[in-house]
């Protein structure tokens, strides 16, 4: 049965030509019928003509209602309906001839609807039938047409049929044309579909008009969408309905308005996804062009980074256990305290690489020696992680067992390179700096293995000077040879042991340098050691604008007391502003205290007001970001002992803490100020953005 929907039927195929035939078929049949009516025939004619008429629309509805569902497209029912359809056309003629001008042209519809239907040759075939019916009906119901007429009408109906044959021919052909493009694009595009749904990933792709044109099955499985329900639809529903699963609509939504003005702009963000599920979904937008570089179309990839991100979580999570590790185990290694030697003043600063790198293996430590020297040691180790550690503890303990044994630095070395090449991997090698320091005379001899010079601040000149007495470094070859040094210590000159985290931490892939280490030097070396250290930690944390160190930072800086200063006893220390130190910090007090042979009872005054202060430098002072140390500094002039106790916290409002009163019983702090007060004889406070010092001084 042929369909009488056209929305059933496309355009030059076989269903959408018998509509056509059927339509002009039938519209012919209306024509006759008007022209019956208003030719004027006679009562006998006319009836002959509603007979005629009526055996016409009965052969139109056979024909098209049941010849062609049965027989098809076949060459026999085509040459059938063209002899039939002539034959009713020369009776129409023939009966009309004398009464309707230009009558014959009753042949053209019947050539058209043959040539939709069949091939050229029918509508050619039926030309020539129509011309010899013309003629054969002309001649039998007289008078014959002239001959220019006769060629003339002949030529039309041949024309005709031509021309009907070819247009049909090639409407047919371009309708297989189409067809075998859609079977084509079909094909590639569920092969296209097969290899999408099998990307974890998911993908939209809409038209240059922003229609949707591809959902992969990821996307709908992300988004819990029927993967062709979008289809065809524009891509902002589509991108609605995402947006309401998001943490933030209308941002995902804004990510999007810039395309109206850059339709080629590519997107990359990541997207906080709530439903169906809590994901984080990783999002690239970017524009599809075809071979010519034309714009078609735009293509979103979400991609669910949710366990990478978990992971990448969880791995850092245990990186920075195994850092802390191994930072804990490096401190371990470092001393307690620093040496307390009458006519020297030292302090040792150390900080461990941030992020990635770990704990890289620097290390500094003091020895006494059997004649009465202090050995100082700075040394810096290959590689990172725990076995930098471990090899920093071969080093130290390598050494501690070889310095009584041997009064000349350079001898040492020798024997401590021998020792650690039988332990040291080939790919591993140990730098250090040691020195032997007579705190009597303040002279140092030293040997360098392949470390980072030593630096000497003259105080009376300004001039900095470069200890470069040394050899290779340790681990490397068994029967190497070290040199040793010797340089004259006067009042006030500073010794300055570091390592290269100090000197090569970088900004922008530019190291710190020694040309500003050096500068950094003579400008502070006026001051105290703690000033030093202070001024060189934050001047390398200001040039790597507070990122992650690259390589741990070891400082050591040892002044002769200048003359000036001794009957002035200073002590500096510098400690990671921690809890875990605040007992550092009183057995450095104390010990300042024995040393000044204060009363007990003040020194236990003092202890106390000291651990308040302290205690609030560890719970307040802290920074909110990066590390935070605190310093303490301990002085004592014409019998007035002052302890300075400074950190580099944000700082607080000092009418805060000017209160008088006693604390409230029942509040869970606040007595540390009022027993700071009580317990000495003035506290002082002195805060900014940059750091708090607690001033307390108590007359012995």
């Amino acid at each position: 049965m042929i369909s009488t929907d056209s929305r059933d039927v496309r355009k030059g195929s076989w269903q959408w030509a018998v509509r056509v035939a059927q339509l002009a078929a039938w519209g012919t049949v209306a024509l006759l019928g008007v022209a019956l009516v208003a030719a004027g025939l006679d009562t006998a004619d006319f009836r002959l003509g509603l007979g005629l008429l009526a055996a016409l629309g009965a052969w139109v509805y056979f024909f098209f209602h049941e010849a062609l569902p049965r027989w098809g497209r076949h060459r026999p029912t085509a040459w059938i309906g063209t002899v039939v359809t002539v034959a009713f056309a020369c009776a129409f003629y023939a009966l009309l001839r004398g009464e309707v001008a230009s009558s014959q042209l009753i042949f053209v519809p019947v050539i058209v609807v043959t040539a939709l239907l069949g091939f050229v040759p029918e509508a050619v075939l039926t030309g020539v039938l129509a011309t010899v019916g013309y003629w054969s009906v002309s001649n039998a119901a007289g008078p014959a047409p002239r001959p220019l007429a006769l060629a003339f009408n002949c030529g039309v109906f041949l024309l005709s049929g031509v021309v009907a044959g070819l247009l049909a021919r090639e409407l047919q052909r371009h309708y297989r044309g189409e067809q075998q493009e859609h079977r084509l694009a079909t094909a590639v595009r569920y092969r296209l579909l097969a290899v999408l749904n099998s990307i974890d990933e998911g993908i939209v792709f809409s038209d240059r008009q922003g229609i949707v044109r591809v959902v992969n099955k990821r996307a709908a499985e992300l988004f819990q969408v029927d993967a062709d329900e979008p289809l065809g639809e524009p891509v902002v529903q589509l991108l609605r309905t995402i947006a309401r699963k998001t943490e933030e609509p209308e941002d995902f939504m804004e990510l999007f308005q810039q395309l109206r003005d850059e339709p080629d702009l590519e997107l990359r963000e990541e997207v906080q996804q709530i439903l169906p599920a809590r994901r984080q979904l990783k999002l690239y937008s970017g524009p599809a062009f075809d071979d010519a570089g034309a714009l078609v179309g735009r293509i979103d990839v979400y991609t669910d980074i949710t366990e990478n991100v978990r992971r990448a979580a969880e791995v850092e999570e245990l990186y920075e256990q195994a850092r802390k590790t191994a930072e804990s185990y490096q401190r371990g290694l470092l001393p307690k305290a620093v040496p307390k030697l009458p006519r020297l003043s030292m302090v040792a600063h150390y900080v461990a690489a941030a992020g990635r790198r770990a704990v890289c293996g620097d290390f500094y430590d003091f020895m006494s020696l059997p004649d009465g020297r202090v050995a100082v040691v700075m040394g810096d180790v290959c590689g990172v992680g725990p076995a930098a550690a471990n090899d920093a503890a071969l080093a130290r303990y390598t050494l501690r067992s070889y310095a009584p044994e041997s009064a000349d630095p350079g001898e040492l070395l020798q024997r401590v390179n021998a020792r650690t090449s039988a332990h040291l991997p080939a790919e591993r090698f140990i730098r250090l700096m040691y020195g032997a320091l007579d705190p009597e005379r303040a002279v140092l001899d030293y040997a360098n293995a392949g470390h980072v010079p030593p630096i000497v601040y003259r105080h009376r000149t300004g001039d900095v000077e470069w200890l470069g007495e040394g050899g290779l470094v340790l681990g490397v070859e068994e029967d190497a040879r070290y040199k040793s040094g010797h340089v004259e210590l006067e009042p006030g000159d500073m010794l300055v042991l570091y390592t290269d985290g100090v000197t090569e931490a970088p900004r922008f892939g530019q190291p710190f340098g020694q040309g500003r280490f050096m500068d950094l030097i003579k400008d502070w070396g006026m001051g105290t050691p703690g000033e030093l250290v202070q001024a060189i930690r934050r001047a390398v944390e200001a040039w790597t604008q507070e990122g992650e160190l690259r390589d741990d930072l070891a400082l050591l800086v040892c002044q002769v007391v200048p003359d000036t200063a001794v009957d002035e006893l200073v002590r500096e220390l510098v400690l990671p502003n921690e809890p875990s130190r605040i007992g550092e910090i009183r057995s450095f007090v104390s010990a300042f205290l024995v040393d000044l042979r204060a009363p007990v009872e003040a020194s236990s005054e003092i202890l106390l007001a000291v651990g308040e202060a302290a205690a609030n430098a560890t719970r307040h002072g802290r920074r909110a970001e990066g590390r935070s140390e605190v310093r303490i500094r301990c002085s004592a002039d014409e019998g007035v002992v002052s302890v300075t106790i400074a950190d580099d916290g944000p700082g607080f409002d000092v009418s805060r803490v000017e209160r008088t009163e006693l604390p409230d019983p029942f509040a869970s702090g606040g007595r540390g100020l009022f027993l700071m007060r009580e317990l000495m004889d003035e506290v002082k406070f002195e805060t900014s953005d940059r750091g708090t010092n607690v001033v307390l001084r108590r007359r012995l």
